[in-house]
């Protein structure tokens, strides 16, 4: 894209704007930000401490600061940018319907008022394009809209820092899988990776390096980011999360644990202190469980367990933390009975119960029980194809329907063909890198070499479980499976 002729003079008008208006707001430890901005100066301690949370995914803070902003300066058109931004947290122009109806009804009225200058109207713009017509304009649309107007403020103002993270985190986030995913995460890395280093301190630098890399391809890139993001913002629940998802896939269990405690530790605080965390605490809780479980810490796992399920039943708890950490645990230690007591929350749509459907299939299975596992199979593949219609993750679903297929036909003694199913998943999951909200699944490949073992394929089972240690290093069972295959063939 060519830039446009008055790109010096723009250029110089934004380093004008950077030292009158550049805040560091370092005191509660969320790192440095550099956010000009025209507002009054008595509004820019908060502002660029929103800016901060919001680059640390601390929405609701950012949300409050946001909105003090818009209160005390009526003219801080920004401010409304930053609240829009907020409102729709990593979602976008995903969001929920109604959550994109509320945003919009409180952008509307800064529309119609007069910017503090060009780059804040285009950035005002920019989260416009993502909000309109949302119920009449697919989200794809939006969020192509959203790139387009986020690389054109890049190229107008290259010394925005913040319109290159901006852009480069959709890219991000509108990543699909396969090798066109992979592309346009380098291309994000790309514009993150000098950013960070000129910005070491900067939050949204490391943090969206981890987001861009989160695949097995390309975490090691995001290595030197997921060991500085925690101490660049120490104070951010989220922030002192967000490296485990890099460690969990290079297998860096204990620097995941240590990084997963701390977080624990600063959501407890903003806890006592009003501030919110209590989704950060699950979050984190979740990732500390999984990682002592690929440690084959099983005591102590279930101990995460305990607090988990402490917290998803007070006020303002989310019950499918307790769900998601007890089907993690019967996963990794073959608890299969155990499995079959999951059960989803009182009252939740049979859309949002795929995983119990999906655990119950594979347990069942696992226990000898076909005509159930088939059952469960069915209510799976009904529930994940809804969600994903209306939510998303068609991939990760596919990839666990071809895991759940291919266990129900074992138990239904057809063998050949669940060895087919669990080979073809594996190669769809190494040629789809795809990115998990949550912790890791088992690799595909893991499932089927504890079944070519079980089948007494000892040779190929050891290839499946090889194959599985390289797109998830050190996990538990493909680490005892390889052991143990290896054994069985120099047995033989």
């Amino acid at each position: 894209m060519s830039l446009p002729q008055s790109r010096t003079a723009a250029a110089g008008a934004f380093t004008i704007l950077m030292v009158c208006a550049a805040v560091s707001a370092q005191a509660a430890r969320l790192g440095r930000a550099h956010f000009s901005n025209t507002c009054n100066r008595a509004v820019q301690t908060d502002f660029q401490q929103a800016v901060l949370l919001l680059h640390s995914f601390e929405f609701p803070q950012a949300e409050e600061l946001f909105r003090k902003v818009e209160s005390a300066d009526p003219r801080c058109s920004i401010a409304a940018w930053g609240l829009a931004l907020a409102e729709t947290e990593r979602q976008g122009a995903d969001a929920p319907a109604k959550t994109l109806a509320k945003g919009w009804s409180e952008l509307k009225p800064w529309l119609a008022r007069p910017a503090g200058s060009e780059r804040e109207r285009m950035y005002v713009d920019a989260v416009r394009a993502m909000y309109q017509d949302s119920s009449t304009t697919s989200s794809s649309i939006r969020w192509n809209r959203y790139l387009d107007a986020m690389s054109t403020i890049r190229a107008r103002y290259p010394a925005d820092v913040n319109a290159g993270m901006f852009y480069a985190l959709a890219l991000a986030m509108t990543t699909g899988s396969g090798p066109e995913g992979i592309v346009q995460r380098r291309r994000a890395l790309a514009i993150l990776l000098p950013i960070f280093k000129a910005h070491p301190h900067n939050p949204g630098a490391a943090h969206y390096i981890i987001h861009s890399a989160d695949t097995p391809e390309l975490a090691r890139i995001a290595l030197p980011a997921a060991r500085e993001y925690a101490a660049i913002a120490p104070d951010a629940p989220h922030a002192l999360h967000m490296p485990s998802h890099i460690f969990n896939r290079l297998g860096k269990w204990q620097e995941s644990i240590a990084t997963n405690i701390a977080s624990v530790r600063v959501a407890r605080e903003w806890m006592a202190s009003g501030r919110g965390g209590l989704g950060d605490e699950q979050h984190a809780l979740n990732n500390l469980e999984y990682a002592y479980l690929q440690l084959g810490d099983t005591a102590r796992a279930r101990t995460i367990i305990d607090q988990i399920d402490t917290l998803g039943g007070g006020p303002g708890g989310d019950p499918w933390f307790s769900i998601d950490a007890r089907i993690y645990f019967d996963v990794e230690t073959h608890a299969w009975q155990d499995a079959l007591a999951i059960k989803p929350p009182p009252g939740s749509p049979a859309e949002a119960n795929f995983d119990v459907d999906w655990i119950h299939a594979i347990a069942e299975a696992h226990l000898g029980d076909a005509a159930a596992a088939r059952n469960a199979l069915e209510a799976f593949r009904a529930s994940s194809d809804k969600w994903a219609a209306s939510h998303g993750f068609a991939d990760v679903l596919h990839l666990a329907l071809l895991e759940a297929e291919a266990w129900t036909l074992y138990a239904e003694q057809k063998r050949e063909e669940a060895v087919h199913d669990l080979t073809d998943a594996a190669a769809f999951e190494k040629a789809h890198p795809v990115y998990y909200a949550d912790v890791l699944p088992r690799p595909a490949s893991e499932m089927l070499g504890e079944m070519l073992l079980d089948m007494g394929r000892r040779e190929e089972a050891c290839t499946a479980f090889r194959a599985a240690l390289s797109l998830a290093p050190n996990t538990h069972n493909s680490v005892i499976g390889l052991g143990a295959c290896v054994r069985s063939v120099s047995a033989h």
